[in-house]
């Protein structure tokens, strides 16, 4: 028997072995299976747990499945003086020779230049050219004066939400209210003037043909920001999303070699450091910071058509469709609302050399048609008595929240490398223009206003933005986050109800039962939710834990978001996020380096308790 059994073995030994690898495989694949989200997009399920509308697709999970056991050795090979990039090779001398760079951020250079970029040399050395010119203008035109920061008191500006009722106590935001707090005078103005026009003179119309390509999605990343975009990239893939991703690195000191040599590729992403796109001129006559970036990050992505996404913000349904309708395809730039009221210094205008009309063309907050805030002083005429941002000419209500924002390098060439001039520019001179020490001052800004000074078009999202967070044990509501509206669909509404609108263009409504009752049928739909900016608190499982932040004061964990999001965006997003957060974490064992403070064991263990509590309170939601 044994010696029938060696003769069969030795005649099928191949067949046998082939038969063993082929379970081998399966039993390591199912072993390293991500664990998917189940039944988290269908809010109407009795069992939000258990049940998925749609799984991660397969590319991007099979990708997933394989970092647990890979690891990657970025960084220890030498790449040889030939095999660089002359472009690139240039700004890495630089970098090195005026760095105090560590052996382990001379591994991260040499990842990144050994990484796939985004440019090939001929495109590459185009941009090194074009961005040393462009940033010679904006050297040029420097504003000779010194930073501006005396006001005329000290009270600041009255802060006034957009959508908030008219209150006739508030006062109202005026050309003559807005000059009561930035100071300049004449020389200070006339030497802003003149800088101004000298960089709007020189800058360039368009960049040059075919240096940037096709439609992508870019973050800037570095630093604990890298944690929330792997986040963020991790949902875009779950819903589906197809667009490429671009992350943007500030500095090699943020470059992380697992994410970026691997990670961020299996998820369809790659890491651009931002001075190798730059290029050795500008790194060395520039240095950048903060609110800086995005405008920078814009300019250095590859894409010609770009969604520009903070770090924490997280899409709520697949926005692949966007760069192909409306309003972008006529518009080219895409803006989302903040809470506040505009709060531009009249001066920017006398800098910008916009002459503002006295004609009102707008009546403050805007509801698809209708005032339901209340219009001020709704037939007055006298510009001394009108908000001066319902004013043609001026850049229009509400402030910008540019936690998300669409742009076409080819329509907005210009307008993007104003709004550059603005944040190279800004914390010194043009931020406290636009925002006079209110609330929110950065780039935010900076869009619109490029836009506005050069007459090109833009869509500003009219749905208002929605607040997101939770009532805590004193029914005081927590803000954690704000929803922003798909612009696909707010266009068609606003677009639908301003035709019906046409028919009685001398009335304003102040609800849609008054429109209604005139004979004019206005919609009253609501876009879906498209983004969600998980802001404050940021969703860094460490912080949160160190914080406090998840508990009520009994000791009681509590859902961030409330219990409301289901029916706001279509699916649990906590529970999303931290079945990601355990995924990517504890069963991948990815490093980043927003924990390094942490044992991953402690990590593991305050994510599994979440996330135990978030399924255990699926019935409490709201669907």
């Amino acid at each position: 028997m044994i010696g029938i059994l060696n003769r069969l073995y030795r005649r099928n030994r191949r067949i046998l072995m082939v038969i063993f690898l082929i379970m081998m495989i399966f039993f390591t694949l199912n072993n390293l299976e991500t664990t998917r989200f189940p039944d988290l997009l269908d809010p109407s399920s009795n069992s939000i747990a258990t049940k998925s509308k749609q799984d991660d697709p397969e590319e991007y999970q099979d990708q997933l499945r394989k970092l647990n056991k890979q690891k990657f050795g970025g960084g220890t090979q030498q790449l040889s003086h030939s095999d660089i990039d002359v472009n690139i090779r240039t700004t890495n001398e630089y970098l090195m020779s005026h760095l105090s760079l560590s052996q382990v951020d001379l591994n991260k250079l040499e990842l990144a230049t050994k990484n796939p970029f985004p440019f090939d040399s001929a495109r590459l050395a185009t941009i090194h050219s074009s961005l040393k010119d462009i940033f010679q203008v904006y050297k040029d035109s420097a504003p000779t004066i010194d930073s501006l920061g005396r006001y005329k008191h000290s009270q600041r500006i009255y802060h006034a939400g957009y959508d908030t009722k008219v209150d006739p106590n508030a006062p109202v935001f005026t050309e003559d209210y807005l000059r009561e707090f930035l100071d300049l005078n004449d020389e200070e103005l006339q030497a802003m003037k003149s800088s101004h026009e000298n960089v709007v003179r020189n800058l360039p119309e368009n960049f040059s043909e075919g240096a940037f390509k096709g439609n992508g999605i870019v973050y800037v990343g570095g630093g604990n920001f890298n944690w929330l975009v792997m986040l963020s990239i991790k949902t875009l893939r779950y819903l589906g999303s197809e667009l490429p991703v671009e992350v943007i690195i500030p500095k090699v000191e943020e470059y992380e070699i697992d994410l970026c040599g691997r990670v961020f590729p299996a998820l369809g992403a790659k890491c651009v450091l931002l001075p190798q796109v730059l290029g050795a001129e500008v790194v060395k006559n520039f240095k950048f910071f903060g609110y800086q970036y995005k405008a920078l990050a814009l300019l250095a992505s590859s894409f010609e058509n770009v969604l520009l996404l903070d770090s924490d913000n997280v899409p709520a349904a697949k926005p692949d469709y966007l760069f192909d309708s409306e309003p972008y395809k006529s518009k080219g730039l895409i803006s989302w609302p903040d809470f506040w009221k505009r709060a531009t210094s009249p001066y920017f205008y006398d800098i910008a050399g916009i002459t503002v009309s006295q004609r009102r063309t707008r009546y403050g907050y805007h509801n698809y048609g209708v005032y339901e805030a209340g219009i001020i002083n709704e037939n007055e005429q006298d510009p001394s008595q009108i908000p001066l941002h319902d004013r043609e000419g001026t850049i229009p209500d509400p402030t910008t929240e540019s936690g998300q924002l669409m742009i076409s390098k080819k329509f907005h060439a210009k307008t993007l490398l104003l709004s550059l001039y603005y944040n190279l520019y800004g914390p010194s001179h043009y931020y406290p223009l636009f925002s006079q020490g209110s609330d929110g001052e950065g780039d935010k800004e900076t869009f619109l206003a490029a836009a506005v000074v050069l007459d090109k078009p833009f869509y500003q999202v009219n749905k208002f933005l929605n607040a997101f967070g939770h009532y805590d044990e004193d029914r005081t509501f927590i803000g954690c986050g704000m929803g922003q509206y798909d612009p696909v669909e707010d266009y068609s509404i606003l677009s639908n109800n301003l035709d019906l609108l046409k028919e009685r263009p001398e009335k304003n409504f102040m609800s849609f039962q008054d429109a209604n009752d005139a004979g004019i049928p206005l919609q009253q739909n609501t876009p879906r939710i498209l983004f969600i900016h998980a802001n404050f608190p940021k969703l860094n499982p460490a912080e949160l834990k160190k914080k406090g932040i998840l508990f009520k004061k009994n000791g009681d964990r509590i859902r961030l978001y409330g219990e409301g999001m289901p029916k706001r965006v279509g699916y649990d997003f906590e529970l999303v996020q931290w079945t990601s957060m355990y995924s990517l974490v504890c069963e991948l064992e990815i490093k980043v380096d927003a924990f390094n403070s942490i044992s991953r064991n402690d990590l593991c263990d305050e994510i599994s308790a979440q996330l135990a509590f978030l399924k255990n309170s699926i019935n409490s939601l709201d669907i």
